[in-house]
């Protein structure tokens, strides 16, 4: 009998491990991706999307991939977040414009809850992970604000990384654990090169966000 229920004790265990492991990778942005999505780079879970219940909207076909608009560090994006502000030590990096526009429009489409904006913003392999009802479910309450680029610097593959920090808030069920309203995030958005901007790369693996609940 205590074999059975060391047993039984083992596999809650270990289930609860593998389900909060595939929440955190899942999450990377960011969201999602942050995920990312953990975490985020930003992607929400695949966990959380997968129980939410499905929305009015169709899925609609990946976008494709656009450059980047006319770099901004400056443009508010709609939801209510504020500009993109920009470290100094980033500043100085000679792509900086380039990244501080693909971050802008990024955030903006979270916070306009808006798949096809986003979907144009990621490369071709990173579009394949992001459906519009995934999309909707884990962005559906969410909210960023005091986005900030805080670095840029490049990958062993090539691609340039953005280091940014930001504020998300949301519905708690629809948070990275489930139970935060509001959580502050460290994530790298990995890029590569598209015309004259920039396209969101797929983060190598085991890359995994940083993210805290606010004070």
């Amino acid at each position: 009998m205590r074999t059975i229920a060391f047993a039984a004790a083992a596999a809650i265990v270990i289930a609860g491990a593998a389900a909060g492991g595939w929440q955190l990778a899942g999450h990377r942005a960011s969201h999602a991706a942050n995920t990312g999505l953990a975490a985020r780079t930003d992607r929400p879970s695949p966990e959380r999307s997968a129980s939410a219940p499905p929305t009015a909207e169709t899925s609609p076909s990946p976008g494709t991939p656009g450059t980047p608009g006319t770099p901004s560090a400056t443009a508010s994006p709609p939801g209510g977040a504020g500009p993109v502000t920009v470290a100094p030590g980033a500043a100085q990096n000679p792509a900086a414009s380039q990244v501080t526009a693909l971050v802008s429009q990024y955030f903006a489409a979270i916070n306009a809850h808006n798949y096809q904006a986003y979907m144009s913003l990621l490369t071709p392999q990173e579009q394949q992970s992001m459906t519009a009802s995934q999309f909707a479910a884990g962005y559906r309450s969410t909210a960023d604000s005091k986005e900030s680029l805080a670095a840029i610097s490049s990958a062993a593959n090539g691609d340039t990384v953005a280091q940014v920090t930001f504020t998300s808030h949301q519905n708690p069920a629809d948070s990275v654990n489930g139970a935060q309203s509001c959580t502050d995030w460290q994530i790298s958005l990995f890029l590569v090169q598209n015309g004259g901007g920039y396209l969101i790369d797929q983060p190598p693996s085991g890359y995994h966000a940083s993210y805290a609940a606010c004070p």
